[in-house]
């Protein structure tokens, strides 16, 4: 089983109370608009956050693949040599 490598857990965007215990707004409509600024700000901060760890895993598949094209490359040189060698063997000249 492989080991985790990263964790993605979201955060919360903003929790603020909009009624106080009586049940009366908390927050009048400027405070409102700046709430929801704040959630949509902090929202935009985990998406860049999302990014930058997409980039990060899609760089390392990058060069891991880079090398299974070299071992690739270095496996098919070889099966053609061996192929060149069967090639040119000949049974009839080798005494029995």
């Amino acid at each position: 089983m492989p080991f985790v490598q990263r964790v993605l857990e979201p955060k919360f965007l903003s929790r603020t109370s909009l009624r106080d215990e009586n049940g009366k707004p908390r927050v009048t409509d400027e405070e409102l608009q700046a709430v929801t600024n704040c959630t949509l700000s902090n929202a935009l901060r985990q998406l860049a956050s999302l990014v930058l760890l997409a980039e990060d895993i899609f760089s390392e598949l990058t060069s891991q693949l880079e090398g299974i094209t070299e071992r690739s490359k270095c496996a098919r040189t070889k099966i053609e040599f061996i192929h060149e060698l069967v090639e040119k063997y000949d049974p009839k000249i080798v005494p029995v």
